[in-house]
C-alpha cells in the first residue's frame, strides 16, 4: 500500500521480468556484501591506452533492490569513473561498453551532463553490446559517437510511471482504511486510493517533466534539435541496428573488438573478456525479437 511516484526510463518488458524475479528473492543481509557493493562499481578496464567502462543492468543514482540482485550501474560512480580516465595521462581513449535496458530517471541528466561536459578531451565512443535503451541510451548519446553492435538493441526513448489501484483488493478482503493528512496532495498516488483525476494530471506532470530533460539531453549528445529526437527516435519504439542507424540513434555498425582495435591504432591489445548475462534479462530480450 505504497505511494509510487517513480519515474523510470526503462524497457518495459526487462523491467516487468526483472520485478517478477525480484519478488521471488529472499534478500538476505549477507547480500549487501562487499560482492554486492561491486556490482555497483562500472568497473573500468584497461586494453592498452583504451579505457572500457562498463554501463550495465538497472541503472540507478544510488543503490536499490535491483542493483544488488542483478547488478546495475549508478550513475554517481559512473560520472566518476569518466572523470577519472579523462584524467588519466595513461588512458588515450575511452568505450563506453553498454549493456543496460535503462532504470530509474533520478541522476541521470546529471551524469549526462557531466560525461558531455567532458568530451573533447579524449575520443568517447559509446556501443550498444548488445542493448542500449531509455537510461542507458540517454547517457551513450553523450560520448562523441555511438556504435550498435551487429545484434543490439536500441531505442525505447521514453519515461513512464505506474500508479496501481489496490483499493478494490483492500475492500474485498474486508479492510477499510481511513487515511488522515495534512496536504491536499499529500497522498496523491497511493496504492490503497484510486487515482483521481487531479493526481493522475500530477503524475503526468512529472512524467512530461522528465521526458522533456531526456529528450533535450540526447538532443545536445547528438548535436541535433529536441524536436528531431522527438520525430526520429521512435518515441519509445526499439529499433535493431539498421533501423536505429536509419533514424540517427547510431552512428554505424561495428563489434566492440573492431572499435577497441581502432580506437589503439594498430597496438596490440588484450582479448576483450566475456561478460557474464543475467538469464532473466536473456528471457526479456527475447521478447523483443523481431521487433524494428
Amino acid at each position: 500500500m505504497n505511494q509510487r511516484w517513480d519515474v523510470l526510463a526503462i524497457v518495459p518488458e526487462i523491467f516487468e521480468s526483472w520485478l517478477q524475479q525480484s519478488r521471488q528473492t529472499d534478500l538476505k543481509p549477507e547480500t549487501l556484501g562487499p560482492e554486492a557493493q561491486e556490482k555497483l562499481n562500472p568497473g573500468r578496464k584497461s586494453l592498452g591506452d583504451v579505457a572500457v567502462i562498463r554501463i550495465s543492468g538497472f541503472i540507478t543514482q544510488k543503490p536499490n533492490i535491483f542493483t544488488l540482485l542483478f547488478g546495475g550501474t549508478s550513475t554517481e560512480m559512473l560520472a566518476r569513473e569518466v572523470r577519472a580516465a579523462m584524467g588519466d595521462p595513461s588512458i588515450a581513449s575511452l568505450i563506453l561498453d553498454v549493456d543496460s535496458p535503462g532504470g530509474d530517471v533520478q541522476g541521470v541528466t546529471e551524469a549526462a551532463n557531466a560525461i558531455r561536459g567532458l568530451r573533447g578531451r579524449k575520443p568517447m565512443i559509446a556501443v550498444a553490446n548488445p542493448i542500449m535503451a531509455s537510461a542507458a541510451y540517454w547517457l551513450g548519446a553523450q560520448a562523441d559517437e555511438v556504435i550498435a553492435t551487429p545484434s543490439a538493441i536500441m531505442g525505447s526513448i521514453g519515461v513512464f510511471a505506474v500508479h496501481m489501484d489496490e483499493s478494490a483488493a483492500i475492500a474485498n478482503a474486508g479492510i477499510k482504511l481511513t487515511p488522515v493528512t495534512w496536504g491536499r496532495m499529500k497522498l496523491s498516488g497511493a496504492s490503497f486510493l484510486p487515482l483521481s483525476e487531479e493526481a493522475r494530471a500530477s503524475m503526468q506532470a512529472r512524467v512530461d517533466y522528465f521526458g522533456k530533460v531526456m529528450e533535450s539531453d540526447i538532443a545536445k549528445g547528438r548535436r541535433i534539435s529536441p524536436a528531431s529526437v522527438h520525430g526520429q527516435y521512435g518515441e519509445g519504439e526499439v529499433f535493431t541496428p539498421p533501423g536505429a542507424k536509419a533514424r540517427g540513434l547510431v552512428d554505424r555498425i561495428a563489434t566492440l573488438e573492431e572499435i577497441a582495435g581502432h580506437l589503439a591504432r594498430g597496438k596490440g591489445l588484450p582479448p576483450i573478456p566475456p561478460r557474464a548475462f543475467d538469464p532473466v534479462e536473456i528471457a526479456a530480450r527475447a521478447s523483443l525479437a523481431g521487433i524494428e
